[in-house]
């Protein structure tokens, strides 16, 4: 079934569809959710991913990137915009992927959020509007592929993954609040909120420093000059087989602060209600599986010549069955991360 068939069967069924073909494993932590959270958490994941798009797609001219993310961020504030411009403009866009197909059926995710509850489209929709506007500020600066932007420092990486990641996490905690409501007590509720940003920065950080050759292909480098330059390198000879014991100290160095953050999203993840299940393993699997695949990063060269690191199938069977089996248990949990950051399960 292509995207115009499924927006023929309802706009509910195309989200369904598209979901993990954008994203197979945050489609499984999804679809787990009890409702009304899968529903609202569904919605507001496609619209990053739309706008994710817009940042992301390498062919856009950049006129159309800013018109488009000017759209977008009229469809996301007023309830009477019509998407079919938007749609319209991915329609006549060469190319195939699921990004593309979900943009060019983006008028469903669109009027899903505006049928969700009224609480649940305000816990998400500053955060998608921050998220467009720092994405927009950092597409601003890069060049063209030929032409490598790195980012300056570690406050800069920072800075970017917050746009990308960090504005998730405080979009899923608002969205976990309003459904919860009374139920979390008011600590409860200010400890998620002042860890809600690492549990984003953790995870990108980690899609980051993993894929830091795919990322030198298009022109960018996220691995900042500042941390480079300590390690007696350029941005640019990051990816030089002859300054590969370097670049790996660099690599590291990024890991590192990846950790540090992830630490902070295991400290989150213990403060959700141990009975809140569905929720608790939403975010402990990505968290578990990303200390995994930082070990792997500090280990292999391999994620610097473009072969790619990626976690095994069998560790992330492992790490699944292990995380619904722990997952009332704190113990359990930290358990489970301290493994999977020394790779060991």
């Amino acid at each position: 079934m292509n995207f115009h068939e499924s927006v023929k069967t309802g706009d509910l069924a195309f989200c369904v569809e598209i979901l993990p073909q954008v994203s197979r494993t945050f489609a499984l932590s999804i679809e787990a959710l009890p409702e009304p959270l899968r529903r609202a958490i569904r919605t507001a994941y496609l619209l990053c991913r739309v706008v994710d798009t817009v940042e992301d797609e390498p062919d856009l001219p950049a006129a159309d990137r800013a018109r488009l993310f000017d759209e977008f961020r009229l469809l996301v504030r007023d309830a009477t915009a019509d998407p079919s411009a938007f749609e319209e403009s991915f329609r006549r866009f060469p190319g195939a992927s699921p990004d593309l197909d979900l943009c060019r059926g983006a008028g469903a995710p669109v009027r899903e959020f505006r049928a969700l509850a009224p609480e649940l489209r305000e816990a998400s929709r500053p955060h998608i509007l921050e998220m467009a506007d720092g994405m927009e500020e950092f597409v601003d600066r890069w060049g063209s592929p030929d032409e490598l932007t790195a980012l300056h420092d570690l406050d800069d990486l920072r800075r970017y993954c917050y746009f990308v990641a960090g504005t998730v996490g405080n979009l899923l905690t608002d969205t976990f609040v309003a459904v919860e409501g009374e139920r979390l007590p008011a600590d409860v509720r200010d400890g998620l909120r002042a860890r809600a940003v690492d549990f984003g920065l953790g995870l990108q950080m980690t899609n980051i420093v993993k894929d830091v050759a795919a990322d030198r292909d298009r022109g960018w480098c996220f691995l900042p000059a500042e941390i480079c330059e300590r390690h007696g390198l350029t941005p640019a000879e990051l990816t030089d087989p002859a300054h590969r014991e370097a670049a790996m100290g660099v690599v590291r160095d990024v890991a590192d602060a990846a950790t540090d953050h992830l630490g902070r999203a295991l400290e989150y993840t213990l403060l959700l209600p141990r009975d809140a299940r569905d929720v608790r393993l939403f975010v402990l699997v990505p968290m578990a599986l990303a200390f995994a695949t930082l070990t792997l990063v500090r280990r292999s060269p391999a994620v610097l010549d473009g072969s790619g690191i990626k976690v095994s199938r069998a560790t992330v069977a492992q790490v699944l069955m292990e995380a619904q089996q722990v997952v009332a248990d704190d113990d359990g949990i930290r358990d489970l991360c301290r493994r999977a950051d020394a790779l060991e399960i």
